[in-house]
């Protein structure tokens, strides 16, 4: 948060989790449109966590201006209960955490380590695993690094995506392997964007299958029972023993 002339504060905008409205604890609507520059200064002075909250989910709302002199309010968490990408993380761990209940291990939401904090994590027949429901924008870079961290904990780091996410992260391997591996000149028959070091995979929005390259297409419930059998395998690809893949 930076803050320039006559107090006026300035925010990184994410246009996304803004809006024009809220509402007060006594259910006005508020339009920061109608506001002057005197008053919405004084609601932000004034205000209180609570006192405001967003018509789209109901959540905290923060009265704010952008660095375009915009007044706005934005969620109080810099994210909308009702976004896509939101909607998919809960879904998701909540579908993942409940099939490690079903098979008789306590999956831990959370759990925070040696540089790194795992939104399921579980320990069973002395291995830990980590699974990441990664939503946001990151570079291969910080994929390395981050499961780095895992690694020298001696954990297992599984990368589920949000799709857009994933798309983007794939032609990064691409882009990775031809140039580190095959000098920039496209091997024949060619070879997938996958890296052994570094499972990755998404999970779609609508069915919550988890999907990859060479195939790969399997329920939570099939791609948590095969990390406990493991069953996980990499070959040319990733790909799950005994089913149908261009891993093998």
């Amino acid at each position: 948060m930076i803050f320039g002339k006559n107090n006026i504060e300035f925010v990184t905008t994410n246009y996304s989790n803004m809006s024009e409205h809220a509402v007060n604890i006594d259910g006005e609507l508020l339009d920061s449109n109608l506001f002057e520059d005197e008053s919405w200064d004084k609601l932000k002075k004034n205000y209180k966590i609570g006192d405001l909250k967003m018509i789209c989910c109901g959540a905290n709302a923060i009265p704010k201006t952008s660095i375009k002199y915009k007044r706005f309010f934005s969620h109080q968490a810099d994210e909308c209960a009702t976004a896509p990408e939101t909607i998919w993380h809960k879904t998701s761990k909540k579908i993942i955490v409940e099939e490690f209940v079903k098979l008789g291990f306590k999956a831990l939401e959370e759990q925070i380590g040696n540089g790194w904090i795992a939104d399921v994590y579980v320990e069973l027949n002395g291995r830990k695993i980590a699974i990441e429901l990664q939503q946001s924008p990151q570079t291969l870079r910080v994929y390395f690094e981050r499961q780095k961290k895992y690694s020298e904990s001696q954990v297992e780091a599984y990368w589920l995506l949000f799709p857009p996410r994933y798309l983007t992260i794939k032609k990064a391997i691409g882009q990775y392997r031809l140039k580190n591996e095959f000098n920039n000149k496209c091997p024949n028959p060619g070879f997938f964007p996958s890296l052994n070091d570094l499972p990755v995979f998404y999970i779609d929005e609508k069915e919550y299958r988890i999907k990859g390259v060479g195939l790969f297409n399997h329920s939570i419930k099939d791609f948590i029972l095969s990390l406990v059998k493991s069953k996980l395998a990499y070959g040319r690809t990733w790909y799950i023993e005994g089913t149908m893949s261009l891993g093998i």
